[in-house]
């Protein structure tokens, strides 16, 4: 695809912290990479700065209004809309639970007719009856705006939302990871604390104290300590694991994040006495430091639309064990590299069973030998496609 002028418009961005952030930061890096002329229309201030200056290469307007915890908003920004947006091919528009800056964006493209693509980023069930019975979503698609989502979950959650006559396969751009990183040796990835395991030619690990068919297990988890996570789920899932191992293994849980359930968390007694343990929040190095030491990793999680911390451990070379429901489903293969099951039961008990007969050791071996089928190079060319889609689209 030749080079385009792209307009990236987002309600977050950094130096906020979280998924969407996170996306189209490096979104619109990869796409300058890429050839085209990208620039960031987003309501997130930094610090007390309004207006259009460079950030890392990339032109960034920061439109958002002084608000009582710096939320990312500004009802009145239609007017810079309708002067920002004819310098573009096409406008991405990126939504997440609360988007008004991004629907106000869809308002002005639509009046326009500016291509327009919008990616959902974010679970849309629970609003679905009031979407759906308001026409909310439907006045974008019937003015030419293509939507898409981040995972299978998102683009049949984006039909609830719309009345029957709109309905149908979006596009499905799934979130970037920099395998690069994930995926890189131990040195060049500045590993530190344990030492490193030791490597056989094909590359995966070699068979050591706590690798598949051993008595010692250790699992990682990386989400946030908020209620839709499910960490006391986690918790829970590891003594039902270690009840099931009995005497014939250990099974241990690191839960990587912040948030505010952690004192409840810390009161629980499988923490107290070190089956799970809380280290906190650690950045990308610190988190592959984690994987390159653990066994596997899970999350419970069943309100999320991706699940990009599974992504990475994936990436990294771990088997993810996950809820059948959730959207990382996507990205793994149960029983080739990853656990899934209908019911936090019945996942511990296929976990166990794996621990005892080996078969995590395959796993772990299938997601050495397989690359991660989430990448930035499948992110940008579903996002391309869906580019191409949409101006196609527009054309008619």
């Amino acid at each position: 695809m030749t080079g385009m002028r792209i307009g990236i418009v987002t309600d977050c961005y950094p130096p906020h912290i979280g998924g969407i952030e996170t996306q189209t930061y490096n979104l619109a890096q990869q796409l300058k990479q890429a050839g085209h002329q990208v620039e960031v229309i987003t309501a997130t201030r930094a610090g007390s700065f309004v207006g259009r200056r460079i950030e890392d290469q990339i032109p960034v307007h920061r439109l958002g209004m002084p608000t009582i915890g710096f939320t990312p908003m500004n009802p009145f920004a239609g007017p810079l809309f309708r002067a920002i947006f004819p310098h573009f091919d096409l406008l991405h528009v990126h939504i997440g639970v609360l988007s008004p800056f991004a629907h106000l964006a869809l308002q002005v493209a639509a009046q326009r007719n500016i291509p327009t693509l919008a990616t959902f980023h974010c679970e849309l069930s629970t609003w679905a009856p009031i979407m759906r019975a308001s026409g909310f979503f439907d006045r974008w698609v019937e003015a030419g705006v293509l939507f898409s989502g981040v995972s299978s979950l998102m683009n049949s959650q984006i039909n609830q939302v719309l009345q029957p006559r709109n309905r149908r396969n979006w596009p499905i751009i799934p979130n970037g990871v920099d395998t690069n990183f994930w995926t890189a040796p131990e040195p060049a990835a500045q590993i530190v604390g344990k030492a490193p395991q030791e490597k056989n030619s094909g590359g995966m690990p070699a068979e050591s104290s706590n690798r598949g068919g051993v008595s010692s297990f250790e699992a990682v988890s990386a989400i946030r300590l908020m209620p839709r996570k499910r960490p006391l789920a986690l918790i829970k899932f590891t003594e039902t694991v270690n009840d099931l191992l009995g005497e014939r293994g250990n099974f241990s849980l690191k839960i990587f994040g912040e948030g505010a359930l952690r004192p409840l968390l810390r009161r629980q007694p499988a923490v107290t006495a070190g089956q799970v343990s809380l280290p906190g929040r650690e950045d990308a190095a610190g988190l592959l430091n984690a994987y390159r030491q653990a066994d596997l990793f899970i999350t419970l999680c069943l309100h999320e639309s991706f699940g990009i911390a599974a992504a990475e451990a994936r990436a990294s070379g771990l088997p993810v064990i996950v809820r059948s429901q959730s959207p990382i489903t996507d990205f793994i293969t149960d029983g080739v590299t990853g656990i899934s099951a209908g019911s936090d039961q019945e996942l511990a008990e296929k976990t166990t069973s794996a621990l005892l007969d080996g078969s995590l050791r395959k796993m772990q071996e299938n997601c050495c030998r397989q690359p991660c089928p989430v990448s930035w190079e499948r992110c940008l060319e579903a996002t391309f496609d869906a580019y191409q889609l949409t101006k196609t689209l527009a054309a008619h």
